[in-house]
């Protein structure tokens, strides 16, 4: 900026309308989440798998199109350990000790010196956030699906692979039940039932006929309300390595819409 005084008089050369909004930085996928650790200097290749299941099968996030959502679980254990281990809950406390386990490896550092430093200060806050915290409880949430067993609304539950429906009455009622999404979408390979999602047992998501096991009809790509213009089926939605492609699964037609 050139130097200005006050009350003189400036010429407008450019007016730019636009408005922009701060966006929130993308979720984390097991590539970019691999790619973040190895650039912080936290764990080595060896923990990366480790790391990545574990968050997954505590219920701390769950996949969605590749991506990395966290559960309602998984915020509360991270305000908390942000609240009270403030001192181990940052990238420089990870890397640093990353850093003398490899000294004691190579034989340049006592291991005991180590543990004797840290267990002091953590000894005593895990002392104070064990007498405050106490038992952390997350409701369930409440579905409008009646079980068929014992009419009690089924309520949802965060299990290794996602949320399910499961009957509140457990352990007398053992209910459980898959979470299906409706998309309002006709299966065009019936042409009788209604497209729905699922889920596999490892937590993939995949569409397929209602009408299951009269109509075998399934696809890993999400289905659309668009219409293919060369053979008349629906279109389908890829993802592939971040990117969306609409195009059409029917065999031999080929056709995939234009990115723009």
């Amino acid at each position: 900026m050139p130097e200005l005084s006050e009350g003189q008089l400036l010429t407008l050369k450019k007016l730019d309308p636009k408005q922009h909004f701060t966006e929130p930085p993308a979720r984390y996928t097991e590539a970019t989440l691999v790619k973040a650790l190895e650039e912080k200097g936290i764990g080595r290749p060896s923990t990366y798998s480790p790391i990545i299941s574990t968050i997954q099968d505590r219920g701390y996030v769950v996949k969605d199109k590749k991506l990395f959502i966290p559960t309602e679980l998984g915020e509360k254990v991270t305000d908390l350990m942000k609240e009270y281990f403030a001192r181990i809950v940052n990238v420089e406390f990870t890397a640093d000790m990353e850093k003398m386990l490899d000294e004691v490896a190579e034989g340049n550092t006592k291991w005991k010196d180590i543990i004797r430093d840290f267990y002091g200060p953590f000894s005593e806050a895990l002392s104070v956030a064990e007498e405050v915290i106490g038992k952390i409880e997350i409701k369930d949430e409440e579905s409008d699906v009646v079980c068929e067993l014992c009419g009690r609304l089924l309520v949802y539950k965060q299990g290794k692979f996602g949320k399910f429906l499961a009957c509140p009455g457990f352990p007398e009622c053992r209910n459980t039940k898959a979470i299906v999404e409706k998309t309002g979408i006709m299966c065009p390979k019936c042409k009788d039932g209604e497209l729905i999602g699922r889920k596999t047992k490892k937590g993939k998501k995949f569409f397929g006929c209602e009408k299951y096991p009269d109509c075998d009809f399934v696809s890993w790509d999400e289905p659309t309300k668009e219409i293919c213009p060369k053979c008349g089926n629906i279109l389908f939605k890829k993802y592939l390595k971040g990117s969306e492609t609409v195009k059409c699964n029917t065999e031999g037609c080929g056709f995939v819409a234009d990115k723009a």
